[in-house]
């Protein structure tokens, strides 16, 4: 009950502060005026103040100042978390530069966290209530607590163990499967190599390409899960073009493992596009700089802004859940795919 009280409070001064009934800089009424407008003790009224003290919206002035409107209080509507597990990819560094250039684009602050709060549920959803969060974003992060809060999960490789409906924007990975086969396949090759990181995981990408392929009558000699093999790229790939030695291209579900496996058929004396055509999926800028890859963009700052855009939709309640959205991705022709060598 107490909670509500305070929620109640909490709330009006919220609205006054974004209507502009309470200028910025200037003070709000006091905690006792407070407690007598929303018949609540002192204790409440206060509370629900320093809730909006650490989130941003008001401020404590020292020697009698009051507690006042902080500047641009009226234009912050909240908070969005971020849970996102690896920023060393650039792929997730720019999604999450997308995020926070859309979120500020609608006056949301975000929060960012890179793992639970010392690996604990209960301490992570105490720090989201004390931050004032009113919604989550989630990319590459796969121990999620069970959150009272409009939750938007964004391209999950493996999707989340929730039952129900939940929210959910994604890359046309299939698609971006299809614009490669297409690729390959107008340029003449019938014997390409399709290579996943891990078995299961990105299964759209290979979809899409199997099914492109097949409505030429052509499959992939193989799929074949590198990390799953254990072995060194160089082994793994000795292997495997002794097993297939009529391959003309090889097809890989990540510009990481298309970027490894570049360098690695370079040592070997293979030369990529004249002996064999190399093909990746993600557009990483790092990889673009030094070998041109012919790739799929999944434009992740674009993916990372309309994911804020979305989830401050569901928040202010202009769209209804569960939110399904796919999000296209562009073919970019590199310097890694040629026609087959003349046999």
């Amino acid at each position: 009950m107490t909670e509500n009280k305070r929620r109640k409070v909490m709330e009006w001064l919220l609205e006054q502060i974004r209507k502009g009934s309470f200028a910025e800089g200037k003070r709000i009424p006091s905690k006792y005026d407070l407690a007598e407008r929303f018949q609540v003790n002192k204790m409440t009224a206060n509370s629900a103040v320093e809730e909006l003290v650490v989130r941003g919206y008001l401020e404590r002035r020292a020697r009698g100042g009051g507690t006042v409107v902080c500047p641009h209080a009226s234009r912050f509507r909240g908070t969005i978390a971020v849970f996102m597990g690896d920023l060393s990819v650039s792929y997730y560094s720019s999604l999450l530069i997308g995020i926070q250039e859309g979120a500020q684009a609608y006056g949301y602050n975000t929060l960012i966290y890179p793992r639970l709060v010392n690996n604990d549920a209960d301490e992570t959803i105490r720090f989201l209530k004390m931050g004032g969060v009113s919604g989550v974003l989630v990319a590459n992060f796969y121990h999620l607590p069970e959150l009272d809060l409009p939750v938007l999960w964004i391209d999950k490789n493996r999707l989340p163990a929730v039952c129900g409906e939940f929210n959910h924007l994604m890359h046309n990975d299939e698609l971006g499967g299809q614009m490669l086969a297409s690729h390959l396949y107008e340029l003449g090759h019938r014997k390409i190599i399709y290579i996943s990181q891990h078995a299961g995981n990105l299964a759209r990408r290979y979809d899409g390409f199997r099914t492109e392929l097949e409505k030429h009558g052509v499959s992939p000699l193989t799929h074949e899960s590198y990390y799953r093999s254990g072995l060194p790229p160089r082994e793994f790939l000795r292997r495997l073009l002794k097993r297939f030695p009529e391959a003309t291209a090889i097809a890989c579900d990540g510009d990481n493992i298309a970027f490894e496996f570049y360098w690695t058929l370079k040592e070997m004396g293979i030369q990529i596009p004249k002996d064999l055509s190399l093909t990746g999926f993600s557009g990483f800028p790092e990889v673009q700089r030094l070998i041109k890859l012919t790739t799929v963009d999944e434009h992740p700052h674009r993916i990372g802004f309309y994911a804020a855009e979305l989830l401050i939709s569901i928040l202010e309640r202009q769209i209804a859940e569960p939110v399904r959205e796919m999000f296209d991705v562009e073919f970019i022709n590199g310097a890694t795919t040629a026609p087959p060598r003349a046999v």
